[in-house]
């Protein structure tokens, strides 16, 4: 049979069979090893971004320490003692003035106690700036600033103007059955 075709039909027809070859051991075998080789590769990033994570282990635990030793105590008013007790030295060593110290106000629910505490300061812009900024890095794991204000008040007798900066914190705490 081979021998009533041409030279170029026999060329053709050993190009369809390699081809066919090509096909049929991709399928069997290459395939395979291919999406096996995509496999390890994922889970070398995936085992690669664990030990660049497992590094940052003992910051994370650090820092839930100092987390669960701000809210360690069950006292609500420490919190807003605390508060007090830095912003009204903050005021003294900066030439502030602690204008509202607030009342107990809190909410509780079957989960849950919130507390929220008002602080109004009047100094200059740097100071109440520099008082907003510490007490949102080192108290955030005390208390959350909700709202910052800033607004200044005309004093018509003095021909001076005044500013003010009034600071909402909330703090919450879960409450353990």
């Amino acid at each position: 049979m081979l021998d009533k075709l041409n030279y170029t039909k026999k060329c053709y027809l050993l190009l369809a069979g390699l081809v066919l070859f090509f096909y049929v051991g991709y399928q069997f075998s290459f395939s395979d090893t291919f999406a096996l080789q995509d496999q390890i590769k994922e889970k070398e990033e995936k085992l690669a971004w664990l030990k660049e994570k497992e590094k940052e282990l003992p910051l994370l635990k650090a820092k839930m320490e100092e987390f669960e030793k701000a809210y360690s105590k069950n006292d609500s008013l420490a919190v807003r003692d605390k508060l007090t007790a830095y912003i009204s030295e903050f005021a003294e060593q900066n030439e502030c003035l602690v204008t509202e110290i607030p009342n107990n106000s809190s909410f509780s629910n079957d989960d849950l106690n919130v507390q929220t505490n008002t602080f109004t300061i009047k100094g200059d812009f740097n100071n109440l700036l520099t008082l907003l900024n510490t007490l949102e890095t080192k108290h955030k794991y005390i208390a959350k600033i909700m709202s910052a204000r800033f607004y200044t008040v005309s004093d018509m007798q003095a021909k001076k103007k005044s500013l003010f900066l009034t600071i909402i914190t909330q703090s919450f705490e879960q409450k353990t059955s």
